[in-house]
């Protein structure tokens, strides 16, 4: 409701020229709104028959303004209705105006991500630009769009101190020399629960033994001189290949090791870097990894059943992971120029102007003009004048460019060119900078008149899986999965990698569907799941060798399929020990439906399970019954109520039970804490809008099949909004409705969809 009153406030400044370019618009509003916004009463303060403003000039007033007509909710149903014909023709004289507005397409940068992509693309080297760059801002889920990237003096101070880092290190002044250690359980160290006084981890003849994980410190990290506890420290920049001997005991299922960087004595404040699947009877791994001068290694026993404890209070009976030798050799240099180098810098005797047009071709593609290029090229002079080396004239010429706006910055024609489809094609599916095939096709207008042979050469690239890890990760805030939890006391038999797992599943769902070309139905509901083998146990499924994914059929009686029921988007819709409908309802509307649904500041949505029966649903009855708020909750609460027989870990529950944490007791040592339960019956049954009676994932799965174009289109919208780094609007529409209408004899299959979404004309423009 505090979106329609802004509308209607900001109609009030548009009103007079509307109503000049369209009299039955005048006479809509006149008959429909002035009792309420007129002379005599201001509801919200607000007065609609005050001459002010300009026409149409805001879109986001105009999408307002048409989503309200289109649903039916002004004038509020207490009021009198506008006949159907009357309503049909104020919405067409809108949308009309809407779709003569093309939408906004600010200048984008690229985020971190792409930025990274990019680097390791162009000169074949893995970094980690975390801890350089800030993170994106997200705007409407995505963090692709322009209208978010702003830039501000610590942004640009952080780019110029990220291109040092890089030219530094792709253009380094001497061969790194490769070396080898070699640690043992001699060198092996292990952390101390601090909570208790004892040993986490502790050694054991030729092993090291880890029995707990990460949370509660436990970790293996490894010093150069046995009778020293100072940590190895990576000393160059490179790559390193790590060989490890390690085994788990008493477990009769694959474990996982976490790979940190970080001070293993002081180990709140690690960084995982990569997780290392252990089969079943697996012996050891090797790996390899970019590292930097000071980084320090630790393990860590992820899929450990407890947290680290004392030995001496309790022994661990339980799967334990052994190390008993590692070997470390590096920084690994295939070649030497590297590749990098030689990419950079073909010819160290190049002029000032030759190295600066070749630099910046490389980074950008297109040659600068020639006022940002004498620019570069006095850089290179000034270098040049003061006789330093080849390499160092480069690193200079490169700093310069990589902190230029021609690199972080896209560049889009209002009719983008050709190289610039290019561009916008790879950073949509590889979320990096065009290869050479792109470049060929696009530069001889093959990719411009047909797409598709680039469009599904590239789809089966593995460059995709960034596609596909990037767009999931926000469209499903996969990355949320994981923010709490579950707490031991509350959920004993789900485990750190299940919910980790259960992170993954949209993921693996996506791109199973991408792969083999199926229908985007599958979103809604499907009668197989993706699951590996912490999830199919935890699904109560047949079983599943490894942590790889794989298509897994559902029995019969199975409620399973679909997002929505999914463990991971259940519980990244509840809270420490509590479902929330309201969160479970807005995330459906907001990432299937592509609805806008942003809740009032002051409501708040994290109620405890018990009041599902009494007061959660009672209050949110109530909502719905207050003009401010039922517009959003008659859509959403049916919605997330009828998820309500499954828990805060994504579990089937016949009953809430409402978990209180009630006063702590002082124990021997530590405090303690205890937790009291409640159960209660279950009420989920609700009406949507349409009057289609919810009751259950069932009952919701089939009301959103009815509703299969409003969601099949809605995902289209999040993809192209990806694709084109905005918001799609009403504007958009007759783009969705072909995207939509090309997949129709493709069974909606996602890899139709994104063929149809780049062969569409709209592609090609900003």
């Amino acid at each position: 409701m505090m979106l329609l009153f802004r509308a209607i406030l900001l109609l009030s400044s548009l009103l007079p020229v509307i109503l000049c370019a369209e009299p039955k618009l005048e006479q809509f509003f006149g008959q429909n709104c002035v009792k309420c916004h007129g002379p005599e009463k201001q509801k919200g303060k607000v007065r609609l028959d005050k001459p002010v403003g300009a026409l149409f000039a805001d879109e986001e007033l105009l999408e307002i303004i048409a989503a309200v007509l289109e649903a039916g909710e002004m004038p509020p149903e207490s009021a009198p209705q506008p006949t159907a014909t009357a309503r049909a023709e104020a919405l067409q004289i809108v949308q009309k105006q809407i779709l003569t507005q093309r939408p906004t397409n600010p200048l984008k940068r690229l985020t971190r991500a792409e930025y990274t992509n990019t680097i390791h693309d162009l000169f074949g080297v893995d970094f980690d630009l975390t801890g350089l760059l800030p993170p994106d801002h997200v705007e409407h889920g995505f963090d692709k769009f322009g209208e978010a990237h702003l830039m501000s003096p610590h942004q640009v101070m952080a780019y110029l101190k990220t291109a040092r880092f890089i030219a530094e290190r792709v253009l380094p002044d001497a061969k790194p020399e490769t070396r080898t250690w070699e640690f043992d359980a001699r060198h092996f160290h292990g952390s101390k629960n601090f909570a208790t006084g004892g040993g986490g981890d502790y050694r054991d003849g030729d092993d090291y033994v880890i029995t707990g994980f990460r949370p509660y410190r436990s970790n293996l990290h490894f010093s150069i001189d046995p009778e020293s506890h100072d940590q190895f420290v990576i000393p160059a920049f490179g790559v390193y290949r790590l060989e490890v001997k390690a085994h788990s005991e008493k477990s009769k299922e694959g474990e996982v090791i976490g790979i940190n960087l970080g001070d293993g004595r002081h180990p709140t404040n690690f960084q995982l870097i990569r997780r290392i699947p252990m089969p079943h009877g697996s012996k050891g791994f090797t790996t390899e990894l970019t590292l930097k001068v000071g980084d320090m290694l630790a393990f860590t026993f992820d899929s450990a059943r407890v947290p680290g404890r004392s030995l001496a209070n309790k022994p661990h009976n339980g799967p334990a992971m052994r190390f008993s030798h590692m070997k470390v050799t590096g920084p690994l240099t295939e070649q030497w120029p590297t590749v990098a180098m030689k990419v950079i810098l073909p010819r160290p005797n190049m002029n000032s102007g030759e190295l600066v047009d070749h630099i910046a071709l490389l980074l950008t593609q297109r040659p600068l003009s020639a006022e940002d290029r004498s620019a570069f090229v006095k850089i290179a002079e000034e270098q040049h004048a003061r006789e330093v080396s080849p390499s160092a004239r480069t690193r200079s010429v490169l700093i310069a460019l990589l902190t230029s706006p021609h690199f972080i910055y896209k560049a889009e024609s209002p009719e983008l060119t050709e190289v610039e489809r290019a561009h916008r094609l790879s950073y949509f599916l590889w979320n990096s900078t065009p290869d050479t095939a792109l470049l060929n096709a696009a530069k001889s207008g093959a990719l411009g008149k047909d797409p598709s042979a680039q469009v599904e050469r590239m789809l089966k690239d593995t460059k995709v899986d960034r596609f596909i890890d990037d767009f999931t990760r926000q469209w499903l805030q996969r990355d949320k999965v994981d923010d709490f939890g579950p707490d031991v006391r509350v959920y004993k038999n789900v485990r750190r990698m299940t919910v980790d797992s259960m992170g993954r599943e949209g993921r693996e769902l996506f791109r199973h569907l991408l792969e083999k070309n199926l229908s985007m139905e599958h979103f809604i509901d499907s009668d197989y799941v993706m699951a590996n083998d912490r999830l199919a146990r935890f699904y109560g499924l047949p079983a599943v060798k490894g942590d790889a994914f794989v298509p897994v059929k559902l029995p019969k009686d199975s409620e399973r399929g679909g997002l929505i029921a999914q463990a991971g988007f259940l519980k990244l819709t509840s809270t420490d020990f509590a479902t929330s409908p309201i969160h479970r309802g807005s995330w459906i509307l907001k990432n299937l439906y592509n609805e806008k649904i942003e809740p009032p500041a002051d409501i708040l949505i994290n109620e405890p399970d018990i009041r599902g029966t009494t007061t959660v649903r009672e209050a949110i009855l109530k909502h719905q019954e207050l003009e401010s708020c039922a517009r959003c909750h008659s859509k959403i609460d049916p919605l997330g109520f009828a998820l309500e027989y499954y828990d805060p870990v994504g579990r089937k529950r016949s009953e809430y039970r409402h978990v209180e944490e009630v006063p702590a007791e002082r124990g021997a040592t530590v405090f303690t804490k205890k937790l009291k339960f409640t159960n209660v019956p279950i009420d989920a049954v609700m009406k949507l809008p349409n009057g289609r009676e919810v009751r259950n994932l069932p009952t919701l799965k089939a009301a959103l099949m009815a509703d299969k174009e409003r969601i099949l289109k809605g995902i289209i919208g999040k993809l192209i909004s990806y694709a084109h780094g905005r918001e799609v609007t009403r504007a958009d529409r007759p783009y969705i409705d072909a995207v939509f209408e090309a997949t129709a004899n493709q069974s909606f299959s996602l890899r139709s969809a994104i063929h149809a979404i780049v062969a569409h004309p709209e592609f090609g423009r900003k």
